[in-house]
């Protein structure tokens, strides 16, 4: 079972960088992984893998326990509410 959705945003506990969960894998003898595409410290686009218990969610400060996904274009029409 996997702790983290793909698109989700996370933090990498040991930077304090955030980046959007791209994959994600399971280990017979391993914890979970998930393939991070992030902004590191320096301004450079990287992707990594991370063991899951390196990584956090972001949180919407408005909706405390909401989990915050990466944004996508929306259909011609479609109209977000808060």
């Amino acid at each position: 079972m996997f702790k983290f959705e793909l698109s989700q945003l996370v933090i990498i506990a040991i930077s304090n960088e955030w980046g959007e969960v791209k994959g994600r894998a399971e280990y017979a003898t391993h914890e979970n992984s998930y393939f991070v595409h992030y902004k590191a410290g320096d301004g450079r686009a990287m992707s990594a893998w991370f063991d899951e218990s390196d990584l956090a969610a972001v949180e919407d400060d408005r909706h405390p326990g909401c989990s915050v996904y990466a944004g996508r274009k929306l259909p011609d029409g479609a109209v977000v509410e808060e």
